[in-house]
């Protein structure tokens, strides 16, 4: 792919990806209906100190030893230009949810039950970025697997994270969203190139498409259902199948963004 299609697809992703963040906190945080739904599936969680993996794995060490594994395996593939990216990109990412949550973005109290703000989540940022970083550090060929079990990963991590009552969707979504986001706009700085073509890399492609927008229509109908019904438990489903959707549709845009392929 030549530089100038590369800035496109990147362009697109940077203006996708933007949208969902945006999106998830003016519905999820800034709107009183939003906020109603998303306690109410804060509600039905069943709250945990101790969650398993992998949710429980997220430490500052942890995650520094991770970008150094993966910056290593970048280094020995493609070189020190693809290791420095990798490493930099996620930590940036990461740094950014925390000043974003904490200093930047507010939750207005707009009823009682209302907690401290959580967008975007910090260990949902953590888990895609280090995701992206992954699947930029492999050799093209293995990218299809890697962006799978990438896949699976983040949608376990969500389904966790708002399973045992971490987080509302909206920060799962901005995690989602701002990790992406990351490698988009490093994309759009310096498309990245790929050696050779991804084993199934067009079926996974759209594989993770279908889920993805599969997965994203039935939160939908879940959340109506839910609505229509006051029921605390579907709003937390709706959560959880939304986040499985976005998931899947994040680890696709990360594949894209590295291996090159339409």
């Amino acid at each position: 792919m030549s530089g100038r299609a590369g800035r496109r697809r990147a362009l697109w992703f940077v203006v996708f990806w933007a949208a969902v963040g945006v999106g998830s906190y003016v519905l999820g945080v800034q709107n009183a209906l939003g906020q109603r739904a998303e306690d109410s599936a804060l509600g039905a969680a069943e709250f945990t100190y101790s969650p398993p993996p992998p949710l429980n794995l997220v430490s500052i060490p942890s995650v520094a030893i991770a970008l150094l594994i993966i910056g290593t395996i970048a280094f020995f593939v493609h070189g020190i230009r693809r290791a420095v990216v990798v490493t930099i990109v996620p930590a940036l990412a990461i740094v950014a949810s925390q000043l974003l949550k904490q200093q930047l973005l507010t939750r207005p109290q707009l009823f009682e039950l209302d907690l401290p703000n959580t967008f975007p989540s910090g260990h949902m940022t953590v888990f895609a970025a280090l995701t992206g970083a992954l699947i930029w550090a492999v050799p093209t060929r293995v990218r299809s697997f890697v962006t799978l079990g990438g896949a699976t990963l983040l949608s376990a991590a969500g389904w966790q994270l708002l399973a045992y009552g971490w987080h509302r969707p909206s920060d799962v979504l901005g995690g989602l969203a701002l990790g992406t986001l990351a490698f988009s706009l490093a994309c759009l700085i310096r498309p990245a190139t790929a050696r050779g073509e991804a084993i199934l890399g067009r079926t996974t492609s759209i594989g993770l498409v279908l889920i993805g927008w599969t997965m994203v229509a039935a939160a939908l109908a879940l959340a109506a259902v839910a609505g229509w019904r006051e029921s605390a438990d579907l709003m937390l489903s709706a959560g959880e199948f939304g986040g499985v959707g976005v998931s899947a549709l994040a680890a696709r845009a990360l594949f894209l963004l590295s291996s090159g392929r339409s």
